[in-house]
């Protein structure tokens, strides 16, 4: 299946479409990544040489892709400017009116450790505009607290707030960073009728990038067909062993080359955990 994969790029290491995309390709699909932002190398690493893409240029792109060729999913990461945000809703609205095209949601608006590190406006954006028109929202804990204006420091308060999120529009809230135990990572899906929570061993100290990793290797077991928790396990499951090989090779940004057998055949099993299960339909 194709995929239109809106987000950053960098030149030197795996974060934003530079894993996304790596990632659904890996796993077999079609991407047609567009970059709203190109840099050297995640600033992390220093300040990187590049700039954010000028918005006309960034729908222009989009405009042509589409008028070739109709993705099956769209998906956007990080913005780098408001305009970009809104540009994206008027051509998923375009899409949908020319038929069923399904929409994934990385909020990129920050995180607990450094708080918020995009502008007030785009957070607006992807609340006000991009939010209530997707399908699936992966947020952190951090960011799920931004869209919702409610605290996300439990997975009593994350549920309640995924909750909130869901009456406006998606029909699935997958918070990629759930409070739990501090040896494990939590991943909690959220959905009108059912709730599951994934977990993994804790590594700490994990390059940039293993959200965007999470988003790629999550939409690729979705569009084969698995259930949502089913996606979300298996992609937990093959960012921690990312994670483990960028550790042992001593590699500042993920070691994807290295370790994309992994990205097929993670070694480590996730924890399902049934929190609330879909009622039975009668047949």
């Amino acid at each position: 299946m194709a995929v239109l994969s809106l987000s950053s790029q960098v030149a030197m290491g795996h974060v934003g479409n530079s894993a996304t995309a790596f990632a659904l390709r890996r796993l077999g699909h079609v991407v047609w990544d567009v970059p709203t932002t190109v840099l050297s190398f995640h600033p992390g690493h220093g300040r990187p040489e590049g700039k954010a893409l000028e918005c006309s240029s960034v729908s222009a792109i989009i405009r042509a892709v589409i008028t070739r060729a109709r993705p099956d999913l769209v998906f956007s990461g990080y913005l780098g400017d408001p305009t970009n945000g809104e540009m994206l809703a008027r051509h998923l609205d375009h899409l949908r009116d020319d038929g069923d095209c399904r929409y994934v949601l990385d909020p990129v608006i920050g995180d607990t450790h450094t708080g918020r590190y995009v502008s007030r406006e785009v957070a607006a954006t992807i609340r006000d505009s991009l939010m209530p028109r997707a399908d699936i929202v992966l947020p952190n804990s951090f960011e799920l607290g931004v869209l919702a204006g409610m605290p996300t420091t439990t997975e009593t308060e994350v549920t309640e707030a995924a909750r909130h999120l869901l009456s406006l529009g998606p029909r699935a809230i997958v918070c990629t960073s759930s409070p739990g135990a501090a040896d494990q990572v939590h991943v909690l899906i959220v959905q009108r009728d059912s709730r599951y929570r994934i977990s993994m061993p804790a590594i700490p100290d994990a390059p940039h990038g293993t959200g965007d990793l999470f988003a790629g290797l999550f939409m690729a077991r979705m569009l084969d067909g698995m259930p949502l928790q089913n996606a979300a396990a298996l992609a937990a499951a093959a960012v921690h062993a990312v994670i483990g090989w960028s550790r042992a090779l001593g590699d500042s940004d993920l070691a994807l080359v290295a370790a994309q057998s992994s990205l097929l055949e993670p070694p480590l099993e996730a924890e399902v955990t049934v929190l609330q299960a879909e009622p039975e339909v009668a047949a």
